[in-house]
């Protein structure tokens, strides 16, 4: 019994360390991001590697079966829909596109408001200043 703590105590300090280290990784990421991700890749590849290496035949040909099917549907997703948007690039040109149409559209509300607003000094309703 005491070596099933021990073995509990130290997959559990494993586990910890594992996620500092992956932290780490993920700080070093804004540096060179493709190297981070495939440190991260690899210690994911050797966990499973070591969890597989525990099971039986039986289950390591369904875990390989899994994997296939897996990895179709992802690359197939992958392929149907042309992710960009993991680009950083890509990422950060929608969202400047996003935010200009945001502000041009509100500049508009404010315009259309303040000239609605200057002609009476009466309420307006929601509807007549949004332009409806």
């Amino acid at each position: 019994m005491q070596e099933l703590v021990e073995a509990m105590l130290r997959f559990s300090a494993a586990m910890t360390l594992f996620g500092v280290q992956q932290l780490q990784n993920a700080v070093g990421a804004a540096a060179d991001t493709q190297s981070a991700l495939n440190k991260f890749r690899d210690a994911l590849n050797k966990m499973s590697d070591a969890i597989s290496s525990q099971m039986d035949d039986s289950k390591q040909e369904t875990l390989k079966s899994m994997t296939k099917v897996q990895n179709d549907l992802v690359e197939r997703t992958w392929d149907a829909m042309n992710i960009n948007m993991l680009d950083p690039r890509e990422m950060m040109d929608t969202m400047t596109d996003l935010t200009k149409k945001t502000t041009d559209s509100m500049a508009d509300l404010v315009k259309k408001a303040t000239a609605t607003g200057s002609k009476s000094s009466e309420p307006q309703s929601a509807a007549n200043t949004l332009g409806r």
